[in-house]
Order: C-alpha cells, then structure tokens, then sequence
C-alpha cells in the first residue's frame, strides 16, 4: 500500500512540473523575453553601433556581441544578474550568449531578433 502511495506521488509531482513549463514552452523566445525585461532584466543589444542607432528596444544597452565578455566585466555585471540579449536575427546575440555563458553568466536569454522582439511587445 505505501509503494503505491509513493508511486502515485511521483506521478502527482511529475504532471504539475510537466503543467507548469506547458505555458514556458509555448512562448516565443520574444515572448520569454518581454517577460524577463518585465522582471527587470539587463537588456542587451548585441548588434553594431549603427544598427543600435538606427532603432533599439527601449532601455537596452549596446554591446557588440564579440566584446560582450571584456565589456560585462568592465561594468561589473554579476555573473547571475539576468540578461535578455538580441541582435538583428539571433545569430549575433546567440554568440554573445555562448561566450558569457563560458564565462560564467548563468541567467541569460537570447530572445532573437530585434524585429521579432517588436512584433512580439
């Protein structure tokens, strides 16, 4: 009777883990995003600095994504501060990603590309 007690358990807690990552898994990465700037996360462009200047999501820093380590360091962003970073389709910032995430960062989001991120808001 206790083994089955134990097994119904595990399942209970295995479907509400399963349920609550059901709305997380049918979010754009635009959408994860937004939600993680809404939380207050650092906001980085990883693009050039032309493209920053011809339009930007309100609030974000530009860092281009092959000085994103050398630059995080330099403002002493905590390693565990979360990050949502875009470019202009993903592939920029999913660099800059992988880089910081080699050097430690823990809480980082590539939520795309800079158009997606309007279209989504």
């Amino acid at each position: 009777m206790k083994f089955l007690q134990i097994i119904t358990l595990i399942s209970v807690l295995f479907t509400g883990a399963a349920l609550a990552h059901s709305d997380h898994d049918h979010q754009t990465r635009e959408q994860i995003g937004w939600n993680m700037i809404a939380q207050g996360a650092l906001i980085i462009d990883a693009r050039t600095a032309k493209e920053y200047a011809d339009g930007h999501v309100k609030g974000a820093i530009n860092i281009p994504f092959d000085i994103a380590v050398t630059q995080f360091n330099a403002m002493e962003i905590r390693k565990d501060r979360n990050v949502v970073l875009y470019c202009r389709s993903g592939n920029r910032s999913g660099k800059a990603f992988q880089s910081l995430k080699a050097a430690g960062y823990i809480n980082l989001h590539n939520a795309g590309g800079f158009s997606g991120m309007i279209k989504a808001k």
